[in-house]
């Protein structure tokens, strides 16, 4: 059983989450729990949607485990059999890396996908518009925040924590304060 914590959002955290989430994905989800381990937290939506959340730098990007949300996200990068490896152990995806990609800006959620199979391993925040791809060969080109194996996706592959969303899917918080759930209560 993993240690982790359920924590319903006041109405202040709920509207600040929301303005990031509107920002970054230029989408409207309704804020409505976190969900914290030691070393990840993410954020549940009352549309079923889950989020990665980088609080402290106030980024909310797709979790890996929401095929819906990360299929939705216009931008990405294809990047070839020998950055996988890299990208997946966190590793920023670099210019040589990317065989193929979308239209994105600076600071715009991309989706990293392998080669083979088309498959998210990652997903990053833009370092540079895609309109200066061509002209470079080298160097990041998105930032790693939320990849296959991280903390992250550690957490929310977790049975008891699977069994919690889909519950909290199903039936509305039972307040909107803040306060705290441990796992062993629930």
């Amino acid at each position: 059983m993993s240690k982790f914590k359920l924590m319903y959002l006041s109405k202040r955290e709920a509207r600040e989450a929301s303005e990031a989430i509107s920002r970054l994905l230029r989408r409207e989800l309704t804020p409505l729990a976190t969900l914290a381990s030691e070393d990840a937290e993410a954020l549940l939506t009352k549309e079923g949607s889950i989020l990665v959340a980088l609080r402290e730098e106030g980024i909310y990007v797709p979790a890996l485990v929401d095929s819906e949300l990360v299929s939705s996200v216009p931008g990405y990068v294809v990047v070839d059999e020998g950055a996988v490896r890299h990208v997946v152990n966190g590793a920023n995806v670099m210019r040589p890396g990317i065989v193929e990609y979308s239209g994105f800006e600076s600071g715009d959620v991309v989706i990293v996908r392998e080669k083979a199979y088309g498959k998210a391993i990652a997903v990053g925040i833009a370092l540079m518009p895609s309109g200066e791809l061509p002209r470079i060969s080298r160097g990041p080109v998105v930032r790693n925040v939320h990849h296959l194996r991280d903390a992250a996706w550690e957490l929310l592959r977790d049975e008891e924590v699977q069994r919690l969303i889909k519950k909290l899917a199903k039936r509305p918080p039972p307040f909107g304060d803040g306060r705290k759930l441990e796992s062993k209560f629930l």
